[in-house]
């Protein structure tokens, strides 16, 4: 484990630029492994700091997402990082400050749509949660590119509402697979009485979904109304997750819903 710097002796500024470096990988932090993502190493260092610097650590994470929403620009990785912290910092001024700058991605063609979708992951985690209303909006600037995502939000807020979705979600079998990760996941987090119901519902809309996307969400539902549920063949759901691959989740502190966006 990595010595860390002593943030504690440092002042209000000098814990802002520590903090943009260390997002970058570029101060010692104490991570548990050399690949461990850089905020995970300041979450944890941050238990151990005095009140006034943490406090100090807080605010310039909040500065820099200001400074990022006011011009979207910033490298992927350093964003990504700085987006997972603000995150599991749970602040509702940043939450509303990647609100409103989600809704105006039409207008900042500066934003590469890796970083859009990691601002929506982080929102999808972030506390207050977003109403389905939000999510709908975002969902008609671009249903192929955030079709699971915000699939991701509606069903943290709402499992009926993201139901009515899925009929619009992308008609390929890859979306298919994603969304019956996602369902399965939200399924998990369900009161036992509710999930029947669940699957019933999302059994209903199936006949208004793609030919192609239905197939892996229909072979979810079937199993969860069987005797036994998807844990009766695991390989199934690990050959899905291989399937879809890094590439289409985010990386997010989001731990169930973002898994597969």
């Amino acid at each position: 484990m990595n010595a860390p710097v002593s943030v504690d002796d440092l002042n209000h500024e000098e814990i802002r630029n520590w903090l943009e470096r260390a997002l970058r990988g570029q101060e010692p932090l104490p991570l548990l492994t050399r690949d461990e993502f850089p905020h995970l190493g300041i979450l944890r260092l941050e238990k151990t700091l005095k009140p006034a610097t943490r406090d100090s650590l807080r605010e310039g994470a909040l500065q820099l997402i200001r400074r990022f929403c006011a011009d979207g620009q910033g490298e992927t990785a350093y964003l990504e990082e700085l987006l997972a912290l603000v995150s599991a910092f749970r602040d509702p001024e940043a939450v509303q400050m990647l609100v409103r700058l989600a809704e105006h991605f039409p207008d900042a063609s500066q934003i590469s749509t890796e970083i859009r979708l990691a601002v929506l992951a982080a929102l999808v985690d972030m506390s207050p949660p977003q109403p389905a209303e939000f999510w709908v909006r975002i969902f008609r600037q671009d249903p192929e590119q955030y079709a699971g995502l915000v699939l991701s939000g509606m069903l943290a807020i709402n499992p009926a509402c993201a139901i009515e979705v899925l009929p619009k979600m992308p008609d390929t079998e890859r979306a298919g697979q994603a969304a019956a990760l996602k369902l399965d996941l939200a399924w998990d987090d369900l009161p036992p009485k509710q999930r029947h119901r669940f699957v019933q519902d999302i059994q209903a809309v199936l006949v208004r979904c793609g030919s192609r996307f239905v197939g892996p969400v229909r072979a979810w539902a079937n199993s969860k109304i069987a005797p036994r549920g998807p844990e009766a063949n695991p390989g199934l759901w690990a050959a899905l997750c291989k399937s879809l691959g890094p590439e289409v989740a985010p990386r997010t502190h989001t731990p169930k819903l973002c898994e597969a966006a």
